[in-house]
């Protein structure tokens, strides 16, 4: 009976635990009118852009959306002149958004990764090619804005690797980062993590390199990494993150503990406090995303697309309130 009691105890304990530390209300958006998963979202004068990314059908688009949070509403602006991809990488520098990189194809095409890099315009939608990215590691790079820099790195192609470069926006040149300076703050290798700017700091954590990871990481002088309190709860790759003025906030992901595993999609929205490098568990999303999108527009914080534990393709769209 003692035995009992106790197992009653820590069940208790466990479902305690499991509830968010916040009280936010989600609010459903105005779906997309077509589902996408693996595709890119950016913001640009409080108005996000969705690009490419895989639809109901699996495959791989090159068209671009708006979605406007005043008006709830979608408008498809058409093909780009990128070619259809999943997995490609954007950042904003005031009104300009730099996009490009992703994947179609087979793993066992070098020119399935593309190398692509492009300035977009969103108030004029004109499109400019610029120097393409230096090697084809590009399948879920992920990508920060700094003052006059842009930095990307730590993408896919057949290996797990740690490539990282630099941008400079005023010559159109590529240099490379010798990231090797901290071994303890970012894994050796890893693949689908996510990370995003806050308070003009970058950080990046989560993936995949053998099993889904936990790490946090911030990117320091743009030439090191500096471990930060690891993600709570389940390991995840291929979650979606974003940042408010204050805050960054983590959703979701695929849970993948091993070959004799199933995994598990993670429902868990985290916010991540910079200035005291702590942890809250914000919310419980409506069902398990992965591949999904994530951004902000002033203190709203938007989540959705992207599939769920049985590969379905999403396109609903929610937000709360900071």
């Amino acid at each position: 009976m003692r035995k009992l009691g106790y197992l009653l105890i820590v069940l208790l304990f466990v479902a305690c635990s499991a509830q968010p530390d916040l009280d936010v209300t989600l609010h459903r958006c105005a779906s997309m009118p077509s589902a996408r998963a693996c595709a890119t979202a950016f913001v640009v004068n409080n108005r996000a852009y969705v690009f490419a990314g895989r639809d109901s059908s699996n495959i791989a688009q090159n068209d671009l959306w708006q979605y406007d949070p005043v008006t709830d509403s979608w408008t498809a602006l058409g093909a780009t002149p990128l070619s259809p991809r999943v997995n490609a990488t954007a950042c904003v520098k005031e009104d300009k958004v730099y996009i490009g990189l992703g994947f179609n194809g087979t793993y066992k095409n070098d020119t399935s990764f593309f190398q692509d890099w492009w300035e977009y315009t969103p108030s004029t939608d004109t499109w400019k090619a610029l120097a393409p990215y230096p090697n084809r590691y590009t399948d879920r790079a992920t990508a920060f804005t700094g003052t006059d820099k842009l930095y990307v790195g730590y993408g896919f192609c057949y290996q797990y690797r740690r490539d990282f470069f630099r941008y400079d926006i005023a010559t159109d040149r590529w240099d490379s980062i010798d990231v090797n300076v901290s071994f303890h703050g970012y894994p050796t290798r890893s693949f689908g993590g996510t990370g995003t700017t806050c308070q003009h700091r970058h950080f990046m954590g989560t993936g995949y390199y053998r099993y889904s990871l936990d790490w946090w990481a911030e990117l320091v002088d743009g030439t090191r990494w500096e471990k930060r309190t690891p993600v709570p709860g389940r390991t995840r790759t291929l979650a979606a993150s974003a940042a408010t003025n204050d805050y960054i906030y983590l959703c979701g992901g695929l849970h993948y503990g091993g070959v004799n595993t199933t995994g598990e999609v993670l429902q868990d929205i985290r916010r991540y406090d910079p200035l005291t490098d702590q942890w809250t568990y914000v919310a419980i999303m409506p069902q398990g995303l992965m591949n999904h999108i994530c951004f902000t527009s002033g203190k709203r914080i938007y989540f959705g697309l992207g599939e769920t534990d049985e590969w379905k393709v999403q396109n609903e769209l929610y937000y709360f309130e900071e």
